[in-house]
Order: C-alpha cells, then structure tokens, then sequence
C-alpha cells in the first residue's frame, strides 16, 4: 500500500505500549485479531514508532511446519541470526581473532560435524562450494533452500573475508589459531549459538527492550498448529533456549485456534486450560474496528476509477459510493469484513471501473446500471455471491430498533430491486413479507416505506439478498452496458 493509504493506528498503540509495560514480567504476549484485520501492519507501524524503546526481530515461521519439531527450534535460531546481522552486520567483528572464531562457531553450530573442525574450516576457506554441499546433515540442505543463504552469511563478515585472503596468500598457520579459539568454546557440546545469539541480542539492544514477533500464525495449517505453538512454548519457558528477549510476541487469531481445539479434541475440552502458557497476563486483542469505520469513506474515495461516466456516481454523495459505505461499515459491526477486502478496490482497477469500459449512450442516466455495478464491486470486494449474500444476511439480523438512517438513499435502492423482483401497482399500499410500502403514481422511483428508519434499513437489506441471490443484477448481461 502506498503511504498515503495506511491506516491511522495512533488511537490504539498507546493502549498496546501501555499493555507491553503495564506487568513487569510480561514476557510471554498473544497477540490476537482476526485474519486479515492488519495485525502485521498494525505492528510494524507502531515498533516503528516507539523504536526508541524497542529493538524488535520480526519473524515468519509459516515454514517450519513442514520440518520436524526437533528441527523448529534451529530454524528459529537461524532466522534470528539473519535478523541480527540484517540490524548490525558488523556485531560479530568486534575484534578480529574474536570475530572470527564467533562467525564460524555461529556455522559448526548449525553444521553438528562431529568430525575435524580444521579440516571443514580449510574446506570452506578453499572452495566456492555452498555450505549445504559440505554437509550431508539434512537440516543444513533445508537452510540452503531459505531466503537467506547459508553462503551469504559468511559474506556478511568482513573479517571473516579478510582471513580468507591472507590465508590465500600464503598465512596458512592463521587456521590453527582460529580453530583453536573455536574448539576451546566446546561448541560440539554446548548450545553454544543460543549463548551468542542471547549475547549479541543483548549487546544488540543496548538499554531498549528486545522483542520476538512470531507472526503470521492464521497460515498455519490447523494439523501443524499446535506442534508450533507447543515447540515455542515449550523453549521460551526454557532459560537457555528464549535468548534473553524481553517480550515473545506470538500473532494469531485465539477464536479461529479454539474452533481448531475444539474440533481436534472436542467441544468439551479444556481450551483455556492449553492456552493460557501461551501468554503472561492475558491476551491482547486488536480492536480497530473504530479506526477502520472511520477511514471507510476516504478508502472509498481513493478507488481507481477511470470511467468517466461513472465518477460523479462514486464521488462525495454517489450513488455507488453511498451504497459501499453502508454496506461495508455495517459489515464489520458483523465480523464480515477484513482490510485486505476493503484495499481490493484501491489495489486494483476493478474491471467495471476501467476507462471507455460503458457505452455513453446506454449508460447515461440509467440508475439501475448504477445500482448493479455497485453491486457487481461487493460482490468482487466479498470474493463471492454467496459470500456477500451470506455477510448481508448477518447484517440483516444484527439491524436494532434504535438504528436510524445513515443517508443511504435506501427508498431508492428498494425501488429499484422491487420493481425488478415483484409486480407492483402505483398509488396503493403493498405489502413483501412483513414490509409495507407505497409507490407513487406519477414516479415509479417515489416509494415510501411505511415504518420505522429500522424498518425501512430492514426492509432494504431483505431486498438486496432476495436482488442479489435471484442474480437480478446480471440482468441484461454485463456485456449490454459495456462497449
């Protein structure tokens, strides 16, 4: 998204700044909101703006479920690591016998060679060839395959560069020096890369909190989810293994995982019971809901359209535009609405938005192509018919006594669906379902709902679901109103 199209978070990151310090200990965070309602975002934007307080490693382990759990806890290292030398590539060449010695245990870690440490380090030093290629431990094949190549890593090291080349100019006896600082480590039988890696995060951080961010826990698939969580709960309540980070954060959906435990183990298992090792407190849920229905219309007004005949129908007091508004604000008082559907439209030129796309002289004054084609746009914003008929229904029910017209032009709209969907007759009152209306004589557009606001906000939903489930709003093709 461009920068001009993020949302404000400023009403809601003093509540989470407050959460992150409110408990001395608050070691262990959930951070929870449902998929696609911008917690990732939410959480860059505001590390961003407190990163004076916090020095923050933001990780993705959606693919370490496919490895084995003895494996998850390397992965975790081994992205930590790059994390680190992405903040400060110069943290492990803080003098040179030292550096060094660092850098390469940082590798044999990984590597488990139970063989000569000389003998792998010469290897390295005189070959072109990756890493993976030099070890037959499976672990190191699957880094290799990573964003970040294990060869790079030594790249990263400029001391490490500069060794290489005295050592290839002749400064052979260096490699016994070296390799002696390492094997005096006993890094074959100590965890001797979390020791450094908890070392160099606290160095990393100075006098600001560190944070591990685990993100992106909704795309787990559901038989893998547990196995992560329970790995990551399991290490980070272990002193040796969570690397002195002030705050584990672990970003997911808690409704969405309890459907998932109580599917697996059943509705009468004890969810909570499970879940609450994965935080200190209690959980922290991302409520931006209020943020989110507030910014609808300017989203609303930053939608590509190209087609000039339609611009004034999308613009300030629209036809089109009031009708996404109503509709998608009460979608999220349901839960039917996330962000990445609400930027759809503004990511991308919806194809009834294109320029030269409407024929003028069908096109012009004719409100019931209006109508559609803001039908046509929930319908791609939603993903689906049923989608959006099944989002409408909610709406529908969730529609209270007190609510009161928000400046829809919903008579209009009925108008049009009815006339579409029943026989009616001028002039007298008529009843569909539970709702009476009368239609003028002289205006088949004046129709008067015979009611309550609620009613008449009712009686539209009812109308719209019953238009958009008989597919009226394909009538007369899509191909008729275009050129």
């Amino acid at each position: 998204m461009e920068q001009d199209e993020l949302l404000p978070i400023d009403g809601i990151s003093g509540n989470f700044h407050h959460f992150l310090q409110e408990v001395k200990n608050n070691k262990r965070i959930f951070f929870s909101g449902r998929f696609g309602t911008g917690k990732t975002y939410f959480l860059k934007e505001f590390f961003s703006s407190f990163s004076e307080n916090y020095e923050v490693f933001h990780l993705f382990p959606i693919n370490y479920q496919i490895n084995e759990s003895e494996d998850i806890v390397d992965l975790l290292k081994y992205d930590i690591l790059i994390e680190l030398l992405d903040k400060n590539g110069e943290i492990f060449d803080e003098n040179r016998n030292s550096g060094i010695a660092d850098n390469m245990a940082l590798f044999l870690s990984f590597c488990r060679e139970k063989g000569s440490i000389n003998g792998f380090l010469q290897s390295i030093i005189e070959s072109t060839t990756a890493l993976s290629d030099l070890s037959p431990n499976p672990l190191m094949q699957f880094l290799s395959k990573l964003g970040h190549p294990m060869q790079d890593l030594l790249k990263m090291d400029k001391e490490f560069q500069r060794f290489k080349k005295e050592y290839k100019s002749g400064e052979k006896g260096i490699v016994k020096k070296f390799t002696d600082e390492m094997n005096c480590k006993n890094i074959l039988e100590t965890d001797y890369l979390s020791q450094i890696l908890s070392e160099k995060i606290i160095q990393q951080k100075g006098e600001k909190k560190s944070v591990l961010i685990l993100d992106d826990m909704d795309r787990i698939d559901p038989q893998h989810i547990f196995r992560l969580l329970n790995v990551f709960s399991a290490h980070f309540d272990d002193e040796n293994i969570k690397f002195n980070f002030d705050h584990v954060v672990i970003v997911g959906d808690i409704e969405n995982i309890k459907n998932i435990f109580r599917h697996k183990y059943g509705e009468k298992s004890d969810f909570w019971g499970y879940f609450d090792k994965f935080f200190t407190v209690r959980p922290y849920y991302l409520d931006n809901k209020k943020i989110i229905k507030e910014y609808i219309p300017k989203l609303i007004k930053k939608i590509k359209c190209d087609e000039e005949n339609l611009k004034e129908s999308i613009g300030e007091s629209g036809y089109i535009k009031l009708l996404l508004e109503d509709v998608l604000i009460r979608s999220l008082n349901v839960d039917g609405l996330n962000l990445r559907q609400l930027f759809k439209p503004i990511k991308y030129n919806f194809p009834e938005l294109r320029s030269g796309v409407f024929s003028q002289d069908h096109f012009r004054d004719n409100f019931q192509q209006v109508f559609d084609i803001g039908i046509w746009m929930l319908v791609a914003i939603f993903g689906s018919q049923e989608n959006l008929v099944s989002v409408l229904d909610s709406i529908e029910r969730d529609i209270k006594d007190s609510d009161k017209d928000q400046n829809a032009p919903y008579e209009r709209y009925i108008a049009t669906m009815v006339k579409m969907l029943h026989k009616i007759t001028p002039g007298i009152e008529q009843n569909i379902g539970s709702y009476k209306f009368t239609v003028a004589v002289d205006n088949n557009y004046g129709l008067e709902i015979n009611g309550s606001e609620a009613e008449k906000v009712r009686f539209f939903y009812s109308t719209l679901i019953e238009y958009i489930s008989q597919s009226k709003h394909y009538k007369g093709s899509f191909r008729e109103y275009m050129r």
